[in-house]
């Protein structure tokens, strides 16, 4: 490595101590040192962008229940959308654009294993921590593979603003469907209506929301597609239609509470003949460049609109982010921008 790349300082984001409620800066502390060496087989990423998940809050829990815990003392775990500036991996090269899975810091010394090639010609660098990456996956399977929504029939997205809703409500409409959004302002739901065309959205914190629900899906929802838990699926699950499905894909209002609630109306289940499934992105691994194939064309095509909402700072401020995140501010997918995306 050059001695230009030694001077450069690596921020490295580490938990401090459990949260309690939503994780907030107190929570977390950076660390600085030199910029790590370029390994035999490895590249060095400097990191542009970081996505923020409301999943990051699941992994800081005390609790041993969940993979990748991250405890106090670990490194935050986390995928930088970055730039090779160092390679001693064959096939690689400088200046190629990058998913790292090396952690939250500013460089990352990795790997085959946790690289993945982001070709920009496709949707821009941040897209792929977002809509073109694994939310927009998991959207894009959620909808094409699991529901299969048809014209005619109705979609609920519960959080359906954040980063994944935001491309799933997209394509239940590319596929014909009505479509309805719940999500927590109504700047939002303007957002959700009038930028990405869905075709209702209801603002969960009105205290008559379940009634505007009811009003908007007269023949109830073929499929509730939920990303938040707690009351908003319990009261949605009272509308589920004939041989229904409800897909659980999140549950963001459950992450930071110290006891999980699962829902009550489960009874409607039976009533309805429906069913509630689990679902995890990662079952469909070896499809993604397919898939991205096609929601290439749908961007090219104006089908598909890829919303980020990007806030600018360091490694050291990831933890505002986070909190901002968990405080609703983001429309879409919530990146962090860093310096060296400038």
């Amino acid at each position: 490595m050059s001695s230009g790349q030694n001077e450069k300082i690596n921020q490295q984001l580490f938990l401090k101590q459990v949260p309690t409620g939503i994780a907030g800066p107190e929570d977390f502390e950076t660390k600085e040192s030199p910029a790590p060496e370029c390994g035999n087989g490895q590249v060095l990423v400097e990191s542009h962008y970081f996505g923020l998940d409301a999943a990051l809050r699941l992994i800081v829990r005390d609790s041993d229940e969940f993979l990748f815990r991250v405890r106090p003392g670990d490194l935050v775990r986390g995928t930088a959308a970055g730039r090779v500036i160092e390679s001693k991996l064959s096939g690689y090269e400088v200046g190629e654009y990058v998913l790292a899975s090396g952690g939250v810091q500013n460089f990352i010394a990795c790997g085959p294993g946790e690289l993945e090639r982001c070709d920009v010609s496709q949707a821009p660098l941040e897209a792929w921590l977002g809509g073109f990456g694994v939310s927009g996956l998991t959207a894009y399977f959620a909808l094409i593979k699991e529901c299969k929504p048809q014209p005619g029939q109705t979609v609920l997205v519960n959080g359906a603003a954040g980063a994944v809703g935001s491309i799933a409500g997209q394509i239940a409409k590319l596929a014909g469907a009505t479509v309805i959004g719940l999500t927590g302002s109504e700047e939002k739901c303007d957002w959700l209506v009038n930028e990405l065309g869905y075709d209702i959205a209801i603002n969960y914190k009105d205290s008559d929301w379940y009634d505007q629900l009811v009003t908007a899906a007269p023949d109830r929802l073929d499929f509730i597609f939920d990303n938040v838990g707690g009351e908003v699926l319990d009261l949605s699950l009272k509308l589920i239609a004939m041989r229904g499905t409800v897909l659980l894909c999140g549950s963001t209002s459950q992450y930071a509470q110290e006891e999980m609630r699962g829902p009550d109306n489960y009874i409607w289940l039976g009533t309805m003949r429906a069913r509630m499934q689990g679902y995890v992105i990662f079952d469909y691994v070896d499809q993604y460049e397919e898939a991205r194939t096609q929601m290439a064309g749908w961007i090219k095509d104006g089908k598909l609109k890829i919303p980020s909402f990007a806030v600018s700072g360091d490694v050291c401020d990831f933890p505002e982010a986070f909190k901002q995140l968990y405080e609703g501010k983001n429309l879409g997918k919530m990146v962090l921008k860093l310096p060296a995306a400038i």
